[in-house]
């Protein structure tokens, strides 16, 4: 028998007869590779159904040694391009970079190959997934492709939607993207079948802090997903421990943006925490479309909470911004602000130690001089300022310019003030003081 039926006969016989193999039968295959190659087979055969077993085989070979990857490497040459894509895909993710530019050139050969196309779309997906040295040696071979007329074309982002959530004063938001199946969102031209299963990609992220978790899922079903809604509407959710919550439906390109921005801001810090797993795995499902950007009106908020608050004469005065903290304090969006301000009272003991007259101001004046003791105040007043700037673009999504005017003017106004003059913090714990039980 051939090597390769030989193999298959013994792995059956051990995998699934539980009956060994005397080693003497197998003798002679030691360093033909058939054994690893057949078990590649199994996992590509299987992973057609769920791309889950395709991580798990890759995550064990991450576990040994740089040669048993590039040994896996050699095997995956042997597979049609189809069948090498997905593969090569999630191996451009390994940490160690001569397996993961190994990967990336085999991707661009593949995709230069007759029936190389979904290699060419691992090849482009990679460009927004990778950190930024693997970016530009995927960028250099998707240029050689194009001058030999191989050209990514993306697809439309059709039946796909993001939901945002309001920010929190550790800037972070909660961001999902929904796929919604066909039979939501069929059109004129749609094959029957084509994409009928829904999807749901759901980050928690910072525009400081990068991505803090992620998880996602293929294969749902419609009753499981958010139902679709216009951008701008308000859409309750299951979130899990039979809780719900509130986001907002927003352009998709937003939601990608601003994954973008937060992995820009995960690969600047010193020592980056690995991405999830599941993200390594779901990304190319964001990725697969067109480079995302804000549109124009959006990218005019955006740009205006950057710049530090006007403060010369004729500038934006200070009643404005107390002004703009009063009302902005009030939103139901703000509650998670609201939820700060409680748990920082719940962690002093201010409310102990003074006596029953004191003010409520002098009370916040006194916490506010010791956040500013803080040595990491800034931290927590540059945390504040990214998440206002998210909380600009919620409300101007939702079409409400009163308070994404608000929203705009604080984030300016918390990198630009000292900490004991935030008129958002003061407001924030006016309100936790009065909230606080006891």
């Amino acid at each position: 028998k051939s090597p390769q039926e030989r193999t298959t006969a013994a792995l059956i016989l051990q995998r699934f007869l539980e009956q060994p193999v005397p080693p003497g039968l197998l003798a002679d295959l030691a360093g033909a590779e058939e054994a690893p190659y057949q078990s590649l087979l199994e996992a590509v055969a299987e992973g057609k159904r769920n791309r889950h077993v395709l991580l798990e085989y890759v995550a064990q070979m991450q576990e040994h040694p740089v040669d048993v990857a590039f040994m896996v490497l050699r095997l995956i040459d042997r597979l049609p391009p189809a069948d090498e894509a997905e593969l090569l895909r999630l191996i451009a993710h390994d940490a160690r970079r001569p397996v993961a530019h190994a990967a990336i050139e085999r991707l661009a050969t593949a995709a230069a190959a007759p029936g190389g196309e979904a290699c060419l779309r691992s090849l482009q997906t990679l460009v927004y997934s990778l950190l930024p040295e693997e970016a530009g040696l995927v960028e250099r071979n998707l240029r050689k492709l194009q001058f030999s007329g191989r050209r990514y074309t993306p697809p439309p982002a059709r039946g796909w939607q993001a939901l945002l959530g309001p920010s929190d004063p550790s800037g972070y938001v909660s961001l999902w993207f929904v796929r919604h199946p066909s039979s939501v969102t069929a059109a004129a031209g749609d094959e029957p079948g084509a994409e009928d299963d829904g999807a749901w990609l759901g980050f928690i992220l910072s525009l400081q802090g990068g991505i803090l978790q992620f998880s996602g899922s293929e294969g749902m079903q419609r009753d499981f997903l958010p139902p679709p809604a216009a951008e701008g509407e308000l859409v309750t959710v299951r979130a899990g421990g039979g809780q719900t919550t509130v986001l907002l439906a927003a352009p998709l390109d937003v939601g990608r943006w601003l994954v973008r921005q937060a992995l820009a801001a995960h690969w600047s810090q010193s020592s980056p925490q690995p991405l999830p797993d599941e993200y390594t795995l779901y990304n190319d499902l964001l990725w697969q479309f067109a480079a995302p950007a804000l549109p124009p009106t959006l990218a005019a908020w955006w740009e205006r909470t950057a710049n530090p608050l006007e403060q010369a004469a004729g500038g934006v005065s200070a009643a404005a911004v107390a002004a703009a903290a009063q009302a902005l304090v009030a939103e139901p969006a703000m509650e998670g602000w609201l939820r700060w301000s409680l748990a920082t009272w719940q962690n002093v003991k201010y409310r102990s130690q003074q006596a029953p007259e004191v003010p409520p101001g002098t009370l916040v004046s006194l916490l506010l001089r010791e956040l500013g003791r803080m040595a990491d105040h800034r931290l927590l007043l540059g945390a504040m300022a990214a998440g206002l700037r998210v909380q600009t673009l919620w409300y101007a999504i939702a079409g409400d310019a009163a308070n994404a005017e608000r929203a705009a003017l604080l984030a300016q106004a918390t990198v630009t003030l000292p900490i004991t003059e935030n008129p958002l913090l003061a407001r924030l714990l006016e309100r936790g003081l009065g909230s606080s039980p006891g």
